[in-house]
Order: C-alpha cells, then sequence, then structure tokens
C-alpha cells in the first residue's frame, strides 16, 4: 500500500506533458502533437495530482519517529500521483481506466485516524467507488466546475469548484472538500439556505445539460456520426475540470499540505482507431504486486503453489542446511560440478580464448543439472564485475540447444503442434495452435526490480557487440528484425526482447513484427519510417527478402553432424577427466603396492630354499609311505593259515596280528608325515604365489599409472591449461594456487567451445528452418501472440490459449524482459507453471515479494544478484513494517528491509559459501549460492576495497594490466575540511569537484566515462547544479542511481558536516553502499571529503586507508 509507482517525468519529445493553464490539453486543438500513423488515434492517460514520493516517507517517519535513523538514505525518489485516468482522442473519460492512489489514501489515514486505530488502512475501495462515482459524475456533465481562478500557480491554486447533483443537490468545493454526499442523503445542517438554493439551482441547469447530451449523442448516432460507446464520457474534459477534481481529492485523501498534490501530467500514447474507446485495464499507481499477492494467496489455499514457488516459501526452519556444500572449504566438489559429462551442449559465441572461468562454468553447469531434474529454485550469487550477464549468455544458449535437440527428432516440424485455439476480435478472427509438451518449457523471462538492468541485458544480447569477432560471419538469426528491435543499431539475432510495460510491448511489435522504425521529427516528435523488413513481411512473403523453400532434413542433418562432433569431443575429454580422477589414486595404489611387493620380493629366495626343502621332504616320506604300505601289503600275504594257528595253539597268528598292527601304524605315521610336508609345500607356494602377485599388481599398477600419465599428457599437449591439475583443488591450497584455479577454464579449449559455438548456432538455425517450415501455422501463432502481447486479445481468453500464443512468441525469440512492475499485467492470462525459466536479475534489491507471481508462473527460477550490494528500496519505515506485520501475522522473515529475494533464494542453495554480514536477526553471516569469484572490471585499489570490506577475500582479481591510464595517474582522497555546510552539502567540496572534473576532460577523459556520485542526495542534487553545463545530468546521482553502472573514473562526494555523525555512521553501517560506490570505477577512483571525519567509520577507514591523500 505504501509501494506506489512512478508516473512518467515531463518530457514533450515523449509525448508526456505538464498540464497547464495556459496551454491547451493534447486533445484540444493547438496541442503540439504530430499526426497519428496510419490506423492509430491518440489516446492519452492524466495523472491527476503528482507529488513527490519523498513526501510520504516524510510523513511515516513523522508518525514512527523512532525510525529516524533511516532518513540519511534519500533513496526514494521520482513522482507519483494522486489517480489516474485515460481519456480518447476526444478528451472523452474512459470510464473503467479510473484509478486512485491507495498511497495517498493511506497517507492520510495514517494522519487520521492514525495508526493506533486498529482499522486505520480498512475501507480503501469503498473509498475509491465513492470518488470514482464522482469523477464519472464529471466526465458525464452531471457535474461542472464553477469559480476557476485564472492565474499562476500549481493546480490548487487556480482550482474551481465541483457542482452537483442534478437530481439531488449537493456541492463539492475543491477548497473546502465534500459538504454532502452527492447521492442520497440531506444536505449537512451546515449548509445555509443560500447554498442549497445555488445548489438546486445548479442541479436543474445540470439535469438539463445532461438531457441536452444524451440528445446529442443521439443525434450524432442517427446522423451518421461518431456515436459514444457506453463506457465513456459524454463530455470532453478540461483543464478546469482537472484541476478542481484534484483539489478536491486532495482534500477528501486529507493530503493537501503532506503531499502538495499540486500538478498534472498527460501521457499521450497511439492506439488503433477501433481500439481508441477501449483502456488497458492496469493500476498505474498502486503496488504492482498486490494483486499478484491476492490471486496467488487464493492459489494457496487450494494447494496450487507450483514447485518454484512452494521452494521459495519454504520455512527458514525447514531449510536443509546439512546437505550444504562450502565451495571455498570444499572446492573438490566445484572439480566435480565441472566434469564435461556437465557442461551443457551449446554456448554463446564468445571468443572461443574467452571461454566462463570454473565459478561462471559451475553455476551453469549446477542449475542446468539441479533444475533440469526437478523444478524449483536456484541461486547464484554475483558480486561486482563478477560476469553475471555472461554467465546468463551461456544458460540462454544451452536452453536454446536443449530445445533444437527435441526438434531435431521430428520428420516433418507440423508434427509440434497440438491443440488448436481461435478467438474473435473486432476486426480478425486469430487461430493459434499449441505446443506439444517436450517443446515448451523452454520460455525465458529475465525480470528485476530495476528497469535498467532488465534493459542492459536484452538490449546487449541481440547486438552485434553481444558475439566476437570471429564469429559475425556465421552467426545470423532473424537479424533484420533484431535491429529493428534496436532501431536500426548492429544486430546479430533476435534472441532476446525488452518487453514490459505498454510503451515496451508497442515498441515490439511495431519493430519485431511490422518492421516500423522510429525516427525523430524536426519538431522533437518521431514518427514511424516502413521498411518492409519484420517478421510480418518475412513469413508472409511481402518483404524485400521473402523467405525462401526450406528445407528442413537438411537443417536436421547439420545440427545433428554437429550435435555428434560436440558429444564425441565431450565424451573424449570426459575420459580425460576420469584419467584425472583416477591418476592420484592410481599413483597411491601403486606406491603402495610397490612397497609390499618390495617388502616380499627380498624373501623370495629363501622361499624358494623352504621349498626345495619342503619338496624333498615330501617325496622322502612319500617313499617312506610306499615302503611301509609294500611291507604291509607283503606281511599280509604271509598271513598264517587256520591249521598252522591251531598247532602252534594261535600263537602264530598273534605274532602276525601284533606285526600287521605295528605296519598299519607305520603306514599311517608315514601318510601324515607326508601330507604334513606337503601341507608346508603348499604353504611355501602359497608365500611364492602371493609374493609373485603383488610384484605382478606392482607392475600392473605402474602400467595404469603409465597409461593414466600418456592420456593426461597427451591431453595437456593438445589443450593446454584446460587441463585442471585436481591437485590445485585440494581445500589447503595457498592464495596464488586458488587464483589460478579459479581464472581457469577447464576443459574450455577452443577445439571443444568452438565446436560447441557452432552446434547453438545449428540450433538457431534449426529454430529459422522451423518457422519456415511451419509456414501458415507459424505465421498464425504470431499474428494471434502479437495481439496478446499488444494487448489486443479479448480479455475473456482462456488462459491455454494465451499460453500457446506466448509459446509461439518463445519459440520465435526464445528469452523476454520485465520489471515485476510489469510482469502481472504483460503475463495477464496466465496461470501456474505457464513459463519455462525465470531469470531474476539484482535480485539483492528485489523486496522477498516482488517475485512470488512471477515464481508461481514459472517452472524453474534462477535468482541472481548480491546481499552485499544495494538492498531492497522501501518506503516503509521499519517501525511501521513491523506494525503491519504484526496486524497480518506475517512471519518476521518475510519483512522488506528484513532480506531480499535474493537472500531468500541462497538459503536453499546447496551450493555455495559463507560471507561475513550484519544480518537483522543478529546473524554474523551469511549463506550465498554459488558464488562468481573472478572479478573482472576495476583496477585496485577499487578491488581490494571491495574485497575486503564485502566479500571476506572471495572474489580474484581477473583484470589484465591495461597499462598507465593518461587522464589519471592515481586514485586519491581529496581531503577538504570546512566547516560550512547546507544541510549535508560542503560548497567547498563542490569547488573541489568542479576542479577535478575540469582537469579531467582538460586531461582526455571522455565525458561518457565519468560518474558522480554521493551516499546523499541532498549532496548528490548541489553536485548536479555545481556540474550543469558541463556533466549530463543523469551521470550525477546517488549511489543508489549508480547501480549495474560503470565508468572508467568515479568522483564519490562524501559530504556532511564536521559534527553530523549521524550521517556518516548510516552510510557506514553496512559495507552494501561502500562497495557499490567504489566497484562502479573502472579504472581511477576521486574521494571528495573530509579524511578525518570519515577514517573513523566501519569500511571508509579501509578506504582511506588504501587511497592516497591530496590536500590543497
Amino acid at each position: 500500500m505504501f509501494s506506489p509507482q512512478k508516473v512518467p517525468t515531463v518530457r514533450p519529445d515523449e509525448q508526456v506533458f505538464a498540464v497547464r493553464p495556459e496551454r491547451p490539453l493534447p486533445w484540444q486543438g493547438g496541442a503540439q502533437l504530430p499526426p497519428p500513423r496510419p490506423g492509430h488515434v491518440w489516446q492519452h492517460t492524466v495523472y491527476c495530482g503528482v507529488f513527490a514520493i519523498e513526501r510520504v516517507r516524510d510523513v511515516l517517519a513523522d508518525a514512527f519517529p523512532e525510525a529516524a535513523e533511516e532518513e540519511h538514505d534519500g533513496r526514494v525518489g521520482g513522482d507519483s500521483a494522486l489517480m489516474s485516468f485515460t481519456v480518447n482522442q476526444d478528451g472523452l473519460l474512459l470510464k473503467d481506466s479510473v484509478f486512485f492512489s491507495s498511497c495517498a489514501w493511506a497517507v492520510g489515514r495514517t494522519r487520521s485516524p492514525g495508526p493506533s486505530e486498529a482499522r486505520w488502512l480498512d475501507g480503501f475501495a469503498d473509498e475509491a467507488e465513492t470518488c470514482a462515482q464522482r469523477m464519472l459524475g464529471l466526465a458525464d456533465g452531471k457535474l461542472r466546475v464553477e469559480g476557476s481562478r485564472p492565474g499562476p500557480g500549481g493546480l490548487l491554486a487556480v482550482a474551481g469548484t465541483i457542482v452537483g447533483d442534478a437530481m439531488t443537490g449537493g456541492i463539492v468545493s475543491g477548497a473546502g472538500g465534500l459538504l454532502r454526499d452527492v447521492v442520497g442523503g440531506s444536505l449537512s445542517d451546515a449548509v445555509t439556505g443560500v447554498v442549497r438554493s445555488a445548489a438546486e439551482g445548479a442541479a436543474e441547469a445540470l439535469v438539463r445539460r445532461a438531457d441536452d447530451a444524451d440528445a446529442h449523442a443521439a443525434d450524432s448516432a442517427e446522423d451518421g456520426g461518431r456515436p459514444l460507446p457506453e463506457g465513456v464520457g459524454t463530455r470532453p474534459l478540461t483543464f478546469e475540470d482537472i484541476a478542481a477534481f484534484t483539489a478536491w481529492l486532495a482534500d477528501r485523501f486529507g493530503v493537501t499540505e503532506d503531499l502538495i498534490p499540486d500538478a498534472a501530467r498527460v501521457k499521450s500514447v497511439q492506439v488503433r482507431e477501433d481500439k481508441d474507446d477501449e483502456s488497458t485495464p492496469q493500476d498505474f499507481l498502486n503496488s504492482f504486486i498486490a494483486d499478484d499477492l491476492d490471486r496467488v494467496a487464493e492459489e494457496l489455499t487450494r494447494g496450487g503453489a507450483g514447485r518454484a514457488l512452494e521452494s521459495y516459501l519454504t520455512e527458514t526452519a525447514r531449510v536443509d542446511v546439512r546437505s550444504r556444500q562450502d565451495v571455498r572449504e570444499r572446492p573438490e566438489v566445484v572439480w566435480e560440478g565441472v566434469m564435461p559429462e556437465h557442461i551443457p551442449l551449446g554456448r554463446w559465441p564468445s571468443a572461443t580464448d574467452r571461454s566462463l572461468v570454473l565459478s561462471q562454468q559451475f553455476a551453469v553447469n549446477r542449475l542446468l543439472a539441479e533444475l533440469g531434474e526437478r523444478p524449483g529454485v536456484f541461486s547464484v550469487n554475483g558480486p561486482p564485475g563478477t560476469g553475471k550477464t555472461t554467465m546468463l549468455r551461456d544458460v540462454i544458449a544451452a536452453l536454446i540447444t536443449r530445445r533444437a535437440c527435441a526438434l531435431s527428432e521430428l520428420s516433418d516440424p507440423q508434427q509440434a503442434f497440438g491443440r488448436t485455439h481461435t478467438w474473435r476480435s473486432e476486426q480478425f478472427t486469430r487461430t493459434v495452435r499449441e505446443l506439444k509438451p517436450p517443446f515448451a518449457g523452454f520460455e525465458m523471462v529475465v525480470a528485476s526490480a530495476n528497469n535498467g538492468a532488465v534493459q542492459n541485458i536484452t538490449d546487449e544480447i541481440p547486438s552485434a557487440g553481444a558475439i566476437a569477432q570471429q564469429w559475425r560471419d556465421e552467426a545470423e538469426y532473424l537479424s533484420d528484425q533484431a535491429s529493428l528491435m534496436l532501431n536500426g543499431a548492429d544486430a546479430w539475432g533476435a534472441i532476446a526482447a525488452r518487453l514490459g510495460n505498454r510503451k515496451n510491448r508497442g515498441e515490439f511489435t511495431e519493430s519485431f513484427w511490422w518492421g516500423n522504425l522510429r525516427e525523430r521529427t524536426s519538431r522533437g516528435g518521431t514518427r514511424r519510417v516502413r521498411t518492409d523488413k519484420g517478421l510480418f513481411h518475412l513469413l508472409s512473403g511481402r518483404g524485400e527478402q521473402p523467405a525462401g523453400p526450406v528445407d528442413w532434413r537438411e537443417a536436421v542433418r547439420r545440427f545433428t553432424s554437429a550435435r555428434r562432433t560436440v558429444e564425441r569431443m565431450r565424451d573424449e575429454r570426459q575420459r580425460v577427466a576420469l584419467a584425472l580422477r583416477e591418476l592420484a589414486p592410481a599413483r597411491r595404489e601403486w606406491a603402495d603396492a610397490l612397497r609390499r611387493a618390495t617388502a616380499v620380493a627380498e624373501s623370495l629366495p629363501l622361499l624358494r630354499r623352504r621349498a626345495a626343502e619342503a619338496l624333498d621332504a615330501v617325496e622322502r616320506l612319500a617313499a617312506a609311505e610306499r615302503e611301509a604300505v609294500e611291507r604291509r601289503r607283503q606281511h599280509q600275504a604271509a598271513q598264517p593259515g587256520l591249521l598252522h594257528s591251531l598247532f602252534t595253539g594261535g600263537r602264530a597268528n598273534r605274532s602276525w596280528q601284533d606285526e600287521y598292527e605295528r605296519l598299519t601304524a607305520l603306514v599311517e605315521d608315514c601318510a601324515e608325515a607326508a601330507a604334513g610336508a606337503r601341507t608346508r609345500l603348499d604353504a611355501v607356494r602359497g608365500e611364492i604365489g602371493t609374493a609373485q602377485h603383488l610384484v605382478g599388481a606392482a607392475d600392473a599398477r605402474r602400467a595404469r599409472v603409465a597409461e593414466l600419465e600418456w592420456t593426461v599428457r597427451r591431453a595437456r599437449e593438445r589443450w593446454g591449461p584446460h587441463v585442471p591439475d585436481p591437485a590445485d583443488f585440494a581445500p589447503d591450497t595457498d592464495r596464488a594456487t586458488a587464483e589460478r584455479r579459479e581464472k581457469s577454464a577447464p576443459w574450455a579449449d577452443e577445439e571443444f567451445a568452438a565446436a560447441r559455438t557452432r552446434l547453438f548456432l545449428e540450433a538457431l538455425r534449426l529454430h529459422r528452418a522451423f518457422l519456415g517450415a511451419t509456414g501458415n501455422t507459424m505465421f498464425k501463432n504470431l499474428q494471434a501472440a502479437m495481439d496478446v502481447v499488444g494487448g489486443d486479445a479479448p480479455k475473456t481468453l482462456k488462459p491455454e490459449a494465451v499460453r500457446a500464443a506466448w509459446q509461439s512468441l518463445f519459440l520465435t525469440v526464445p528469452a523476454v524482459s520485465t520489471t515485476f512492475a510489469s510482469y502481472d499485467r504483460l503475463f495477464a492470462g496466465l496461470g501456474r507453471e505457464d513459463l519455462g525459466w525465470l531469470f531474476v536479475d539484482e535480485a539483492g534489491q528485489a523486496s522477498p515479494q516482488m517475485p512470488v507471481g512471477a515464481l508461481w508462473r514459472t517452472r524453474r527460477a534462477v535468482l541472481v544478484g548480491d546481499p552485499l550490494q544495494l538492498e531492497p528500496v522501501v518506503v516503509l519505515p521499519w517501525t511501521a513494517q513491523q506494525r503491519l506485520r504484526e496486524h497480518h501475522r506475517v512471519a518476521q522473515e518475510w519483512s522488506p528491509s528484513w532480506t531480499s529475494a535474493q537472500q531468500v533464494a541462497d538459503r536453499l542453495g546447496r551450493w555455495g559459501t559463507t560471507l561475513p554480514a550484519a544480518l537483522p536477526d543478529g546473524s554474523t553471516q551469511v549463506w550465498v549460492g554459488a558464488p562468481l569469484r573472478v572479478h573482472r572490471r576495476c583496477d585496485d585499489p577499487m578491488f581490494s576495497v571491495s574485497n575486503d570490506i564485502a566479500y571476506d577475500g572471495l572474489m580474484v582479481h581477473g583484470v589484465p594490466d591495461r597499462g598507465d591510464f593518461g587522464p589519471l595517474p592515481r586514485s586519491f582522497w581529496w581531503d577538504v575540511r570546512s566547516r560550512e555546510a547546507v544541510g549535508k552539502w560542503v560548497p567547498a567540496e563542490g569547488r573541489a569537484l568542479t576542479d577535478a572534473v575540469e582537469r579531467l576532460f582538460r586531461e582526455g577523459l571522455p565525458r561518457d566515462e565519468l560518474y558522480v556520485i554521493s551516499p546523499f542526495k541532498d549532496v548528490a542534487v548541489h553536485a548536479a547544479n555545481s556540474l550543469r553545463g558541463l556533466v549530463a545530468r543523469e551521470r550525477v546521482g546517488t549511489v543508489h542511481t549508480a547501480q549495474g553502472k560503470e565508468a572508467d573514473v568515479v568522483i564519490i562526494v562524501l559530504g556532511t558536516h564536521p559534527d553530523a555523525t549521524g550521517s556518516r555512521r548510516w552510510a557506514a553501517t553496512k559495507p552494501n553502499l561502500l562497495n557499490v560506490a567504489v566497484s562502479r570505477a573502472r579504472r581511477r577512483l576521486i574521494v571528495i571529503g573530509n579524511h578525518e571525519s570519515w577514517y573513523g567509520q566501519r569500511h571508509f577507514s579501509v578506504l582511506a586507508r588504501r587511497l592516497q591523500r591530496f590536500a590543497r
């Protein structure tokens, strides 16, 4: 509720005008608007009661005084408005376009009845409905304005009085507020009879005028004139109407003095003639996520979260922290994560000698593997200058290549389509066919809270500068249409498009589909220039270069051949990786086997002697056994007969028996002795066999090690440093080894990189062939998609039809960007998990609530950001957040000032590390996901300062020696000591600033290679004024406005009176602000401020020690 959206800044060249009494409104005669394009007319959105957003925070700080320490930030800028509405080309109100600012209403409620009232923020919807009825009465001529006061001043100074209602009487005063309800009830007792009489007279006049207006409308329709649709007002709105209603509304909300909503603006856009009387349903003023949060909350009650959102919403207490792998403490897990088998087949067309470094490739591999197995959330920590966009481009290339793998299985590309959906608009019938599941799920959306972040990504990716020079001749994918999206700039491929708000969507359809370029006119406006190179012309055969016949089988053959080449190379490198993995243990096994074999080898002669002796004993005892057996046999043969036994009285038999038993015992003794000898022989032979086996095993181990070493040696001869050394991934490596490891690009030799790049380019050619081979189907699908994107499709479309239209657009343009502010409007009609991939850029700047609606619509999400750079922008003071949180029973961990979307995702990450941080809950460490570690932007000392104060040495300096920097030999601190200050602005620092800037420009610094920033808005405003005419206004601002920007030279103007310790203490509370400030400078940094005052502040003391002090 306290998060209003900004209204457009006044820019006549972009058709955004200030409303002034001396100027005609854009729909009135004489307004300075260029003629609309053929088939189009102008439509106008009016923002009434424009106010500075920072005034909202002033009121909240007053209502919650304990939050005063938060006031030094000054990052919440821009303007919002009390209300907005849209009028058609004739100035007639589109009745469903009226919106009121819940923030402005809540500001008034903060004053009265105030936060102490339990239901102080209840009732906005009813109030908005009441106010809307007043506005509709004015637009229908049932109310009128009297008493406008011409002259200088804002709207409130010249506002007249709204008088009405024609049926029951009543007066609404622009100066005094509502004296009675327009509908129902009697006049207040305070209203005098004179006022009653005047009101009743005015009411009768209004009735007559309203009847006349209705009759005129009917006559116009009968006479063939332009009839008035039911949802459109009956009379054109005027400046007097806008001023009077603004004054009345400000008084009604009770914000006249607090917000001073004393201005209005009009933004004019071109719409199709048949859409002139239709508005795009969107609330321009209020929190852009409120409706989405309501929608998702309702879905959650039905168990419809989706896997990405379900993961994101996991309670912290339920996060499995035991599965975390710290990539700094256990670098071996990174080694495993970058094995060739995990590297995606496709690669972005960057230079083959500039592949992703270790941490980038690890992040790409892990997120594709984990989210490929199971939808969910993955987080990447991206400190400044570590290549977040570079990493993201490789992910995009990988996903496009994956879809091409699925497409290549089709013998007939028409087999990719499923069900058909049809709808009819006012002029056309649209038909769109769904994609079957194997070909969907690859949709990519880049979203951010920061408009500059998403614009930079999606404007950069199609541009010719996004690919290496070596690929310029081979890389081409709808390049003419990509150039149109960039308004004629050199482009190589329509890989990404900037969508989001209505203006961007209109620009996209006009350029990419219809082939119209923007061109400045001599009057400062813009006009469209037809090129006949839009995708419409290409697919319909109406352009300068009609699409020729497409050989789908040839496109599949080329892609399949390139894929096999990559797979063969990947497998070859995987074998080397497995050899490397095996080599160290094999060497240890060989050493152990050799040690044991050496020990037993010395005993072999003795064992052999013992074996010979045992063998002799066995033979001797065996002979004795045979002899004993023979003697017993002979004795047995000589056994006395019965008669002899009788004549000797049995003595002969007894004597024979005794001898027989003696001989049997002898046989047994000999047999036992012989068996024992054989056992001893077997034992000795066993020892000999064991010794020989150990020697043989050692020889086998030696042979295996030699084979592995040969495999690795040959690989290193071919692929050089791209074959990693496992020893570099040991946990106890020194800093120099760790830096070498982090700057390496394992398995990314130029041959493999080139093959992967060519496969990606063949994947794009296959997509292009699909467009041609499916002919009329994709043409119709994309026609429908353009209606959906442009907001021209019926609002009653089934979600399946909307999804089908988006699927075809994403098949053609794989990635689109939007801010969270426009996300729900851009993807209106899509439901749970209807989109494939969400990439949240600068997620550290997004409050935890911002991506919820996007996550609900997405299966897989990657959040990229840094909790140690700028944090979410929150208007509401901390204590006010706590009051609302407790009122709505929300857990502390979801407070916008407590955390960010990045931190919510980071806590879920399995792969990451811990960094020092001062968290609101008292924790001194924060877990960050999959950190990118090689910094390639800043020279020292900027890199070292950032690395020391924020990252605990996590980053590695990857900037090559760039030589001397002519305009400024070194970075320094210009020590300015003065007790003269205006607020936080120190005029003496301003003089030093001007002197430094002039010297830099004299020394040849390009003007677009300088940024001037300050922690404080007060200082930034004064700095901009002091540099007026010298430095462009957009290159001077607060640290918060500089996030995502960089320049060769950055000047930080610190400001603050020597006694203003509170301001300095606030700036130094966390490392975030200084981290962002210093990391904007690529080559040199100048700090202007009181060295002594700032030296004692946390984090700034590191900066002060690193910079040479200069005083004059």
